[in-house]
């Protein structure tokens, strides 16, 4: 049996980044209503797809971390914690 739990971000707890994903990395995202879970982080596209084979989630989607997204958190001044 697996439990899970799913807390807000506008939610009391406070929360950190810790790291930031790298170039080439590939997120598992999936729908939910009008937002979108994190499912997975993987090191590339493959082992996305092999993830996505072994769990099953059917309508997830694959979303590449760009040089573009991580070089804006730099300008920007964003930074794990």
């Amino acid at each position: 049996m697996t439990v899970m739990r799913t807390y807000s971000v506008d939610s009391d707890l406070s929360f950190k980044i810790v790291e930031q994903p790298g170039i080439g990395m590939v997120r598992v995202l999936q729908q939910i209503g009008d937002d979108e879970e994190l499912l997975y982080l993987a090191e590339s596209r493959e082992a996305a797809a092999l993830w996505l084979a072994k769990t099953g989630y059917r309508n997830a989607r694959l979303e590449d971390v760009t040089a573009d997204e991580v070089g804006a958190d730099v300008v920007e001044g964003r930074a794990a914690a």
